[in-house]
């Protein structure tokens, strides 16, 4: 059973990690910037939060399962934003 500290370190380390994908993503908005190593790393962080919630979510409790779910719902809708941007910044460079 996934223990509540190694939950709660979770969240909190998915939170920092989409503030600063967060960041990265406003700055290339604004900017409009080609996304760099700092939105690449933002992005991989993000990757690797979703891989330690699964991770967690096998030997969770059914109130776990359901924080770390909707925190997984939050990291992807991040990722998802980083994604579907870097390819809106890539088409707006090309044209």
């Amino acid at each position: 059973m996934a223990t509540r500290e190694s939950i709660e370190n979770m969240v909190e380390v998915a939170k920092r990690k989409m503030e600063t994908a967060r960041e990265q993503l406003e700055q290339a908005n604004q900017v409009g910037y080609q996304p760099n190593d700092e939105y690449s790393q933002a992005q991989l962080g993000l990757e690797e939060a979703e891989t330690e919630i699964q991770k967690l979510m096998h030997s969770a409790n059914h109130q776990q399962k359901d924080e770390l779910h909707r925190l997984h719902l939050q990291v992807t809708q991040v990722l998802n934003d980083m994604i579907l941007d870097h390819e809106d910044l890539g088409e707006y460079k090309q044209q």
